[in-house]
C-alpha cells in the first residue's frame, strides 16, 4: 500500500511538472513579401515556457525541410534569447530558439513550405507550414543589398590532406554604400587550419558594370581531414544604405516612419554576408613509393646542405646547416634526421624561416642549424642527408639527397689534468733546525684550493678582542669569500680540463632555459618542442648519459631504471605523444596551455 502511494505521488508531480512546461513551435518567412532578387528569411521559432524553472535549450543543428517549390536556402544559423516574467507574484520563464535560414526565390510567384515533424528533447513537435509571395520589382527600384555588398572565397576544387595554399576573400562593397564597421568574422571550417585574419588590402574593381570598393583578406588554408570538407567565411558588417526604406517596400513606397532624410543618408544597419558555400575534395597522400625520410612536406623544393668548416678538434663543434627552399608548407617541415653513428653525437636544431617575398609564407627558405661533436680524431663523414616531398602537380614523390661531407678531426689540444696530491708533506724529527721538508710551490689557484689551516704561532691576543661579535663577523666574511672562490675556480678548471663535467654543466643550463621558454611560450608548437628537449636535458642530468637526441622509449627505460614514479613516466609518455601529435600530425593549437604547462613543471621536478 505505501508502495502504491509513493508511485501515485511520482505520477502526479511528474504530471505537474509536464503541465507546467509547454513548447510552441512556429514557422514564417520573414519579410512574407519580397521583390525579384531580394532575400527573405525562412525561421522556425522554438519557444518553450515554464512556471517552475528555466528550460533548458536543446540545440537544434538540422531540421528535415521538405521540397520547397525551387526555394534556395542557404546559410543556416541559430538564434537564442530567454526571458522571465512575473505576473501577480508568479513567475514565467520562456525560452526561445530560433533557426534562420536564407531563402531566395528563383522567380516571380508563391512559395510554400509544407508542414512537417522533428525531435525536440525526445518528443515529436511539427512545423507549421510557412508562404513567401515574390513580386516583380518595379522600373525604378533600387539594387538589392545583395548587389550592393557581397562576399566572395577563391577556393580551389581539390587538395591533398596536409597540402597549404593561399586563398583571397574579398568584401565587395558599392561605392553607393559607406561601409562603417566590420563588428565580426567568423569561419566554418572544422577540416581546416586557417591562419589568422591579417589587416585588409583595399582595391577598387569594376564587376558586373558596377564600381565597387573591394577589401581582400590573403589567407592559407591547410586540410587536417580528407573527404569533402565545407568551407565558408561570414562578416556581420555595420553599413549605410541610401534609400534602403525604398528597398524594403516590394513596390517602391516609402515605408511607415520614413523621411526624405533616410532617403538621401541612409539608415545604418547591421548585416551578416556570407560567401556561396563551397566544398572542397581533399584527397589523402598516396602510400606507394613513400620514401622513409617523407615528413609531410608537400610542393616543390631544393635542399642545400653545408657545414662552417671543414676541421675541428675532438669534443670541439662544428655547425652542420640545412637549407630547404622553395614552395609549400614550410610550417609543416621538420629538420631532416640525421643518422646515429659513433662518430658524431647531433642535437635537435634550430630552425629559421625567411620568406622570399614579405607576408608569403609558401614562398622562402627554411634553415635548419644542427650543432655537431666529433667523437674519434681522424678523417670522418658527416652522413648522408636525405629529405622528401610530394609534389601535387606531378602525384610523386621526390626525394633529394646531399653526399657525405668529409671532416677532419685532429686530437684534441686540451691538456689532460694532473693528479692533485692532498697529502701534506711529512718532516722527520730532528734537532737541526735548518732541516725544512720538501714543498712544491702552489699557484694562487692550487693555493685556494689547498688552504692550509694548520695552527700555528700567532701572536697572543686578548681574549676580550676575540670575543668582539665584529672579528668573528670579519673572519666568518674572509673565510667564506676564500671558499667560494676556491669552489668557482675548481668549477671553471673542471669545465676547461673535464669535457663530461662541461657537457653536463652546459645540459643543466640548457634545460633550465628551455623549461623557462617552454613556461612561457603561446603557441602549442613552440611549447611541446621546448617541452620535449627539456625533458631530454634533464634525463641527461639525472643519468650523466646523452639523451640529447632520445626519443620516448629510451627515455621510458632510463626513467624506470633511475626508479622514477610510474605516474611521472606516464606524463612523460603522454607529453611526448602529444608533442609527435602537434608536430607530424598537424594538430596545432592556440589552445590553453596551463594545464601542459603544470605536467611539464611536474615532471622536471620529479626527474
Amino acid at each position: 500500500m505505501h508502495r502504491l502511494q509513493l508511485f501515485l505521488s511520482l505520477s502526479l508531480t511528474l504530471l505537474a511538472l509536464s503541465a507546467s512546461a509547454q513548447i510552441h513551435v512556429t514557422a514564417r518567412f520573414n519579410p512574407p513579401r519580397i521583390a525579384m532578387g531580394d532575400k527573405s528569411q525562412y525561421v522556425v521559432e522554438i519557444k518553450e515556457t515554464d512556471s517552475s524553472q528555466k528550460p533548458e535549450i536543446e540545440r537544434v543543428t538540422s531540421l528535415p525541410i521538405p521540397q520547397a517549390g525551387g526555394l534556395e536556402l542557404s546559410n543556416g544559423r541559430t538564434s537564442t534569447s530567454q526571458q522571465t516574467s512575473i505576473i501577480n507574484g508568479t513567475a514565467e520563464y520562456s525560452v526561445t530558439q530560433q533557426l534562420i535560414i536564407d531563402a531566395k526565390p528563383p522567380r516571380v510567384g508563391k512559395f510554400s513550405i509544407p508542414s512537417y515533424v522533428f525531435q525536440y528533447k525526445g518528443e515529436t513537435y511539427r512545423v507549421p507550414a510557412a508562404t513567401l509571395e515574390t513580386v516583380e520589382r518595379s522600373a525604378d527600384a533600387g539594387p538589392t543589398t545583395d548587389e550592393l555588398i557581397f562576399l566572395k572565397a577563391e577556393t580551389p576544387e581539390q587538395l591533398y590532406v596536409g597540402q597549404t595554399t593561399a586563398i583571397e576573400l574579398k568584401l565587395y562593397v558599392s561605392e553607393d554604400v559607406r561601409l562603417t564597421s566590420l563588428n565580426s568574422f567568423d569561419r566554418s571550417a572544422d577540416g581546416f587550419t586557417i591562419s589568422e585574419l591579417p589587416e585588409s588590402q583595399q582595391s577598387r574593381e569594376f564587376y558586373n558594370g558596377r564600381q565597387y570598393q573591394v577589401y581582400n583578406w590573403p589567407l592559407t588554408i591547410t586540410p587536417i581531414q580528407t573527404g569533402e570538407q565545407d568551407l565558408s567565411f561570414q562578416f556581420t558588417i555595420s553599413a549605410n544604405i541610401p534609400g534602403q526604406n525604398n528597398r524594403r517596400d516590394p513596390f517602391g513606397r516609402r515605408g511607415f516612419g520614413g523621411s526624405l532624410f533616410d532617403d538621401l543618408f541612409g539608415q545604418s544597419e547591421r548585416f551578416t554576408v556570407y560567401n556561396e558555400p563551397t566544398q572542397v575534395e581533399v584527397l589523402a597522400l598516396p602510400t606507394a613509393d613513400q620514401p622513409d625520410s617523407f615528413t609531410g612536406a608537400i610542393g616543390d623544393f631544393s635542399m642545400k646542405v653545408y657545414t662552417d668548416r671543414d676541421h675541428t678538434q675532438v669534443g670541439e663543434p662544428i655547425m652542420l646547416s640545412i637549407e630547404i627552399s622553395g614552395q609549400g608548407n614550410f610550417e609543416r617541415i621538420n629538420g631532416p634526421n640525421i643518422p646515429n653513428n659513433q662518430e658524431w653525437r647531433s642535437y635537435e636544431p634550430e630552425s629559421q624561416f625567411s620568406a622570399h617575398n614579405p607576408g608569403n609564407v609558401l614562398r622562402g627558405t627554411k634553415r635548419f642549424d644542427y650543432v655537431m661533436i666529433p667523437n674519434q680524431a681522424g678523417s670522418i663523414e658527416i652522413p648522408e642527408i636525405s629529405f622528401a616531398y610530394y609534389a601535387p602537380e606531378s602525384e610523386r614523390y621526390t626525394e633529394l639527397s646531399s653526399p657525405p661531407i668529409p671532416i677532419e678531426v685532429s686530437p684534441s689540444d686540451k691538456p689532460t689534468p694532473a693528479p692533485i696530491n692532498n697529502q701534506l708533506p711529512t718532516t722527520e724529527t730532528t734537532n737541526s733546525t735548518s732541516a725544512r721538508p720538501l714543498q712544491k710551490e702552489l699557484s694562487i689557484e692550487d693555493a685556494l684550493l689547498t688552504l692550509d689551516y694548520r695552527p700555528q704561532n700567532n701572536p697572543t691576543f686578548n681574549s676580550s678582542k676575540l670575543q668582539k661579535t665584529s672579528i668573528w663577523l670579519i673572519n666568518t666574511i674572509i673565510a667564506a669569500a676564500l671558499l667560494a672562490t676556491a669552489l668557482w675556480m675548481r668549477h671553471k678548471r673542471r669545465l676547461k680540463e673535464d669535457a663530461s663535467y662541461a657537457d653536463l654543466q652546459a645540459a643543466k643550463h640548457e634545460r633550465r632555459t628551455l623549461a623557462k621558454s617552454a613556461q612561457q611560450a603561446t603557441d602549442s608548437e613552440q611549447f611541446y618542442a621546448h617541452a620535449q628537449n627539456a625533458v631530454r636535458l634533464a634525463v641527461t642530468c639525472r643519468t650523466q648519459q646523452n639523451l640529447r637526441t632520445a626519443n620516448i622509449n629510451e627515455l621510458v627505460a632510463q626513467l624506470e631504471q633511475q626508479q622514477i614514479p610510474e605516474p611521472i613516466i606516464s606524463q612523460t609518455r603522454e607529453l611526448f605523444q602529444t608533442a609527435d601529435a602537434q608536430r607530424f600530425a598537424g594538430n596545432r593549437t592556440h589552445s590553453d596551455l596551463s594545464s601542459a604547462k603544470s605536467q611539464l613543471e611536474r615532471i622536471l621536478k620529479a626527474i
